[in-house]
Formats: structure tokens, sequence, C-alpha cells
């Protein structure tokens, strides 16, 4: 496995959810209902964010490929892999910890419609990422 190939993989696939969450997001924003306007900008604002990451996962890959010398030096493919399963079991984590605090204020929060659906984009943020990060973990 290619870890400088596997990362541009992942930022594909990334962008592509992006589009996704905005398509969904964009239409259901104008709409009069409060959860569904809250699920609507957590799904933008993820995109949004998401793409940020991407771009700066970007500059980082190509900073560390020009100071590795020869990028597929044996050696630097293996500190590389290593770094990518790191990276992507710890936001795993994390995107864990997104879906259970998104369960939380989606089920803690059955009288605000804005915090419930808010609560709700999270977790369909979060699920996607962690089963994203996990994946491509277990790949690396």
């Amino acid at each position: 496995m290619d870890p400088w190939q596997r990362q541009l993989a992942l930022a594909r696939v990334t962008l592509g959810w992006c589009v996704l969450s905005t398509a969904v997001g964009v239409p259901l924003a104008v709409r009069g209902d409060r959860w569904w306007r809250a699920f609507a900008r957590q799904q933008v604002g993820w995109a949004a964010v998401d793409v940020g990451v991407v771009v700066v996962a970007e500059q980082l890959r190509r900073r560390r490929m020009r100071r590795a010398g020869n990028p597929y030096a044996p050696a630097a493919v293996r500190h590389e892999r290593r770094v990518l399963r790191r990276v992507l079991a710890a936001n795993a984590a994390a995107d864990a910890l997104y879906v259970a605090g998104g369960a939380w204020l989606w089920r803690a929060s059955p009288d605000r419609p804005e915090r419930a659906g808010a609560g709700a984009g999270i977790v369909v943020q979060g699920t996607f990422l962690c089963v994203h990060d996990t994946f491509h973990a277990l790949r690396a």
C-alpha cells in the first residue's frame, strides 16, 4: 500500500462526501422547519471544515514528501504508513465521540428542535467519518 496515494484517495472520498453533504444541506437550510434547518447547518458546516482539513492535509503531505528526499524509499514509506495509521485511528476515536455527543444532543432535546436537528446532523457526519477513517486505518 502506497501511503502517499492512500492519502490522495482519502482526500477524494472526503471531498465527494463534502459535495453530497452540501447538496443535501443547502436545500434543507431554506425549509421552514427548525429541526431540518439545524440539521442542514451541520451538513454544510462540516463540509466546509472537511474541505479545509483536506487542503491542509494535502499541503502537509507534499511537504513531507519533499522533506523525505526519496519519499518512496522503504524506510520513508514504512514511516508514512505508521503516521497515517496513527492519525486515522485518532480521528476515528474522535469521530466516535462526535457520534456519541450528537446522539446525546439529539435524544436529550425533544422539545428543542434546533438542538435535536443539530445532534442528528452531527450523528450523520460523525458516522461517515468514523467509518471512513476506520476503513482507511485498517487498510494502512
